[in-house]
């Protein structure tokens, strides 16, 4: 929102004219006319009088702390995504930054562009110097929303900045974003919404909030029993490890999350630098993504919205496919798996499939 909305919001929620206000600030109708229209800004000395006139701050009447609804960030968002989808990493940088500029004080715009961002790098193919410099806007992005006054923005960012330094190994730095993360608390203001939507009878609004609740538990599930499966591996407990895996993907299946389910497996194969069964492994997880799992098919997530990019699911699947082998052919604990000749006749069987999700027709540089 930009000064001259608010000027004109606010002057109409108070209840006043242009020609009274006018009158109480000792200018002109047509001054306040031009300030509501654009055309012209109110003085800097007058902006302490204009503020307390109209019930509010110079700040705010600058938009210096201004931030947007969840719909307005989404609706941004897909803006962003959809130019992305385009191929063009510049526009998509620059569009970014300008919506930045608009709202720089709004951290949880700034973490959800970070967080596109950092989707944007992994999920498309662009030269190796774009792909530093979308990470490099990325990272200065949760930088700032650590700074932000929104304490949830502020902590998502610090977790997300953590969770890539653990990657890049940057341990130091990883663990002192940790400590300023606040401690795990049991209490969950969800299940009280949820108990209060149920006593109201707002059952659709009870059942939305239970089912994202389910779906980031089953998550959680999901990613203990892979790290447990590996952990097993590396204290030489592989029977254990084993064990785990194929109770993950027990677990999983009930879920109807086929492909989540044989991830674990696959890490304590990988973790045991079996060529011979990450390659089958492998191929079983590829004809999974084949027919990726929709939430809008399930029963347990009937109430969730969905976006316009789910609609069809094969062009998700091929997409997941191409993350798939792409992460396989940079990560280093994979370089064994890459001259298997399981792995190549299998990289060759999906060739045509990483090729047609390369918005630029180019692949990244090693």
């Amino acid at each position: 929102m930009e000064m001259k909305d608010v000027i004109r919001e606010k002057r109409r929620a108070m209840g006043f004219t242009q020609e009274q206000m006018a009158d109480y600030l000792g200018v002109s109708a047509p001054a306040v006319n031009k300030w509501e229209s654009g055309t012209t800004c109110p003085d800097l000395a007058m902006l302490p009088a204009l503020a307390r006139l109209l019930g509010t701050d110079p700040n705010t009447l600058l938009c210096f702390h201004e931030n947007l609804s969840k719909e307005e960030i989404a609706a941004y968002g897909n803006e962003v995504a959809e130019t992305a989808r385009q191929g063009d990493i510049e526009k998509t940088m620059e569009l970014v930054k300008k919506r930045i500029k608009e709202y720089p004080r709004c951290g949880a715009l700034l973490y959800q562009m970070a967080t596109l961002l950092r989707g944007i790098r992994i999920l498309f193919s662009f030269p190796e110097e774009k792909v530093e410099e979308v990470q490099a806007l990325a990272v200065s992005l949760l930088e700032r929303a650590m700074e932000c006054e929104d304490k949830n923005a502020a902590d998502l960012s610090r977790y997300a900045l953590a969770a890539m330094y653990i990657q890049e190994e940057a341990y130091e730095k990883a663990g002192e974003l940790i400590e300023q993360l606040p401690e795990y608390q049991s209490i969950d203001k969800r299940q009280l919404q949820i108990s209060m939507y149920m006593k109201e009878g707002k059952n659709q609004e009870a059942a939305e909030l239970l089912e994202r609740k389910l779906n980031s538990l089953i998550q959680e599930v999901f990613l203990m029993l892979d790290q447990l499966a590996t952990a097993s591996v590396r204290e030489g407990e592989n029977k254990r490890a084993w064990e785990l895996a194929e109770y993950s993907q027990k677990v999983m299946e009930i879920f109807k999350w086929s492909y989540s389910g044989l991830t674990a497996a696959f890490d304590v194969a990988l973790e045991e630098r079996d060529g011979k069964r990450c390659a089958e492994i492998l191929e079983e997880m590829l004809k999974a993504l084949e027919n990726p799992w929709a939430m809008k098919d399930s029963i347990l997530f009937a109430h969730q919205k969905t976006k316009n990019v789910e609609a069809d699911g094969s062009d998700t699947g091929k997409q997941m496919i191409k993350v798939l082998l792409a992460s396989i052919e940079k990560e280093e604990r994979c370089d064994f798996l890459r001259n298997t000749e399981e792995y190549r006749k299998l990289r060759e069987k999906y060739s045509s499939v990483i090729g047609s999700s390369d918005p630029q027709g180019t692949e990244k540089g090693e």
